[in-house]
């Protein structure tokens, strides 16, 4: 009995169930004819229970199979549960497409009694789906008539569509690129950028207008603008990321002309020396426009002057003088550079082929030398000042393989115009220097201040400008002054607030010896208690024939509203550096938190996007610390913690945290010093940290970096260099890479993202232990970093000062 009423109620929750399920559940007898009908049914249907009860299904429903009827009952007979989708007609009329399971049901001795079917509405489901692959046959005939480029990859970098117009940008056809990896058109060096780029795709990021290059089938490469989108599926999960390219060849070819004329510009109005002037022109043109360059005057009588010929290879431009000497130019010749002189017009030659060798020739030997040069393209250009031709400049292709074009020739004719207004310039300035008094080069109306100072230190000239900025109320009391009277009256001080010392007046310097001199100083009236004022001074000698100083020309400028500016900048990146420091701690504390929380949870996707911000936080730290320490180093409060320690033994342990921390180059080390010095061991261990980071940085081709230690014959220092085998820095920046904020900028080089501080850091560390640093380097042959350091006791006491303090107070002391 209590079986019995066991059974009813699971019975009952059975119904109970079957009524409330949201699918239809019908049941049906082997010939179809509906026993069950549930409420799920009369809302999907329209159909009450009583009024399908007692139906054919098939016949009430008007079902449509996949297959037919037959094939359906068949799969059912063989006791499979059948899946499938099938189309309904509701009572209203409407049709219905349902996501139906169907399997027979057997009692005790496994007879069949019936066939339960239950049926979800896909409906709606299926019109998206109707939807989206017309959206989608619409958006693939769109991409496949563009004129843009436009790449679609998986996740991992497979091509799985390639429009016409990027068979045309990269010369693969859609065939020979679907099913390759995308790399395919990525540059030898820039095959890691695919990562890079898929990591910020991964996190749902766009990559908008990045510009970058890539490689074409015929192996050239071409610069490109690329935006790179997500492709997500249904579900929002991310499968894979569509490229759309800009081919920016032509806008990166007017951006470098304008650079290459702006820094033409520049060259030319650097000095009023021309030879000087040309010198630096032929350095900026050769290799970047012409393999050769030259410069050549004419005079009245059509004579040709060759007054700059340049060549990357100096043996080569010997050779080539020589050659002229024995072969000057013909001035009557109907073509070439007396052409081009004789009328104002430019000659384009986009191919010299041997015929044009042999019709210009003059003779076996002269064209035998002309195939030696190897022409390849050649562009000669009027040197215009002033509406007249003076010269005519050349530019030459020939190794280089250059093809020049008529963009090209407009560049050359541009800056034979800018080099031909400079030379006539510079003309002019000789002219007015041997026409003028030297003293009448003086202008009375300028805002700066001009003192003359003689042999003695003597004022012999000073305008009212600098009689005004020095407190005299005429210049002849100014010149009456004795030598140092002026500043004996005021309290002068350096840009870190120190007393000036009177030695290092640039008038002084230049009597000394320097070539030019030049100084900031604050001053004050002794007493007055008057707000201080800055002036930039700068001194340059006069001599006489015999090479002698006859005087010194002292130049001062009002710089005083800059200083303030300067001031309140750097007090604004102290003022900001501090209030960053707490937010920043509290962030590491709570990154630590979260850290720990989600390890016990478990969660390796959080604690991996975790540490990488904890990694941002360390580089902001990093930031704010170096920010902090100009801030200390521009106001004299840096100190340094000295004891005595192995530098030896803080390379080792500095070389082993770097190592630890890459995996991209091997850093070895070569020689010992045995030497031992007192300094600030942790800010020394800054020094060589940021010399090494920066030697695998500026090296992503090479895989090692050589710290070399010795002592080069001099018992009083020892000597640590990096030397790395990268990109290698230009002579003309060796000075200047030690400055705050200098950044070392190339055109053809990679641009590596920072703010020019690292560098100006260590240098002052290592002159505030009374060391030297230095570098030698050349472009493209990698870089070597050297920092001596002195085996002397510092003091302990000592209160760090700017390298130039330095020798100041062993002045003063």
């Amino acid at each position: 009995m209590k079986e019995t009423q066991l059974q009813e109620q699971s019975t009952q929750l059975q119904a109970h169930l079957i009524e409330l399920a949201h699918d239809a559940i019908i049941v049906r007898d082997q010939a179809g004819v509906i026993v069950s009908w549930n409420r799920g049914a009369e809302e999907l249907y329209g159909w009450a229970a009583q009024e399908a009860i007692g139906k054919v299904t098939h016949e009430l429903l008007q079902t449509r199979f996949p297959e037919s009827r037959a094939a359906l009952d068949s799969f059912l007979a063989t006791g499979e549960q059948w899946e499938g989708e099938l189309t309904h007609r509701r009572k209203d009329g409407a049709q219905v497409i349902v996501e139906s399971r169907q399997v027979i049901t057997r009692n005790s001795p496994n007879l069949p009694i019936a066939i339960l079917e239950i049926n979800r509405d896909i409906t709606e489901r299926k019109q998206r789906e109707r939807e989206n692959r017309e959206q989608n046959r619409q958006l693939a005939a769109l991409v496949e008539s563009s004129d843009i480029p436009i790449i679609g990859k998986t996740r991992e970098g497979i091509i799985t569509s390639w429009n016409r117009a990027a068979e045309r940008m990269y010369g693969y056809s859609a065939e020979e690129a679907v099913g390759r990896s995308i790399t395919l058109i990525f540059p030898p060096d820039r095959q890691d950028e695919f990562a890079r780029i898929m990591e910020q795709i991964l996190l749902g990021e766009r990559i908008d207008l990045y510009e970058t290059a890539r490689l074409r089938k015929d192996g050239t490469i071409i610069p490109v603008s690329v935006t790179i989108s997500p492709i997500h599926d249904s579900d929002g999960r991310i499968t894979g990321a569509s490229d759309i390219a800009h081919d920016i060849t032509e806008r990166k070819r007017v951006e470098e002309q304008e650079h290459f004329l702006t820094e033409i510009s520049k060259v030319l109005s650097s000095t009023l020396d021309y030879q000087e002037t040309l010198a630096n022109v032929a350095r900026l043109v050769v290799p970047q426009l012409a393999d050769w360059f030259a410069v050549e005057l004419v005079d009245a009588g059509g004579q040709f002057e060759l007054i700059e010929l340049a060549h990357k290879d100096p043996e080569q431009v010997r050779w080539a003088l020589t050659l002229r000497e024995q072969y000057p130019i013909d001035p009557d010749a109907p073509t070439g550079a007396p052409r081009v002189a004789r009328t104002g017009q430019s000659e384009l030659y986009t191919e010299i082929s041997d015929e044009m060798l042999v019709a210009s020739a003059r003779n076996e030997e002269e064209l035998a030398l002309a195939r030696q040069i190897g022409y390849s393209s050649v562009m000669i250009v009027p040197l215009v000042a002033r509406g007249k031709t003076v010269g005519v400049v050349s530019f030459v292709a020939t190794e280089s393989g250059k093809r020049y074009d008529e963009r090209d020739i407009a560049l050359a004719e541009e800056v034979g115009r800018r080099a031909g207004v400079a030379l006539d310039n510079a003309r002019l300035y000789r002219e007015a220097q041997q026409s003028r008094d030297q003293l009448d080069i003086i202008l009375q109306g300028v805002a700066d201040g001009i003192i003359v100072y003689g042999p003695d230190s003597r004022i012999i000239y000073a305008n009212e400008a600098a009689a005004q900025m020095t407190g005299y109320t005429s210049i002849q009391d100014m010149r009456a002054t004795r030598p140092l009277g002026i500043v004996d009256s005021y309290e002068l001080i350096d840009e870190q607030g120190q007393p000036f010392v009177r030695s290092q007046l640039t008038h002084l310097r230049v009597l000394a010896g320097e070539a030019e001199a030049q100084a900031t100083i604050g001053y004050t009236k002794t007493g007055t208690g008057q707000p201080v004022r800055w002036s930039l001074l700068k001194s340059r000698p006069v001599v006489d024939e015999s090479g002698e100083i006859s005087m010194v020309i002292t130049i001062i400028h009002d710089i005083t509203e800059r200083m303030m500016v300067e001031r309140r900048k750097d007090e604004f990146i102290s003022m900001t550096s501090h209030e960053l420091k707490t937010p920043i701690t509290s962030l590491k504390g709570f990154t630590n938190v979260l850290q720990r929380r989600l390890a016990k949870q478990g969660d390796e996707q959080g604690l991996h996007y975790l540490a990488r911000m904890d990694a941002q936080l360390d580089k902001l730290t990093t930031l704010i610390g170096d920010l902090l320490d100009i801030s200390r180093m521009q106001s004299g409060k840096l100190a340094l913690r000295a004891e005595t320690f192995e530098l030896d033994a803080l390379i080792d342990e500095t070389v082993e945290n770097v190592q630890a921390a890459t995996s991209t180059h091997q850093l070895l080390i070569e020689g010992r010093t045995g030497a031992e010095v007192f300094g600030d061991k942790e800010r020394l261990g800054q020094v060589y940290i940021n010399l090494l980071t920066n030697a695998i940085k500026y090296s992503p081709r090479a895989d090692k970096v050589i710290v070399r230690l010795f002592r080069d014959g001099d018992p009083e220092q020892a000597i640590v260099s990096v030397q790395d085998f990268g990109i290698g820095i230009d002579k003309t920046h060796h000075e200047k890479i030690f400055e705050r904020f200098y950044q070392v900028t190339d055109p053809e080089e990679k641009t590596y993202p920072g703010l020019g501080i690292g560098l100006y850091i260590s240098s002052e560390i290592v002159a505030r232990h009374r060391g030297r640093m230095w570098v030698e380097s050349s472009k493209g042959k990698g870089t070597t970093f050297f920092v001596a350091l002195p085996l002397q006791r510092l003091d302990e006491n000592q209160t760090v000062t700017r390298k130039e303090d330095e020798g100041l107070n062993a002045e003063r002391s």
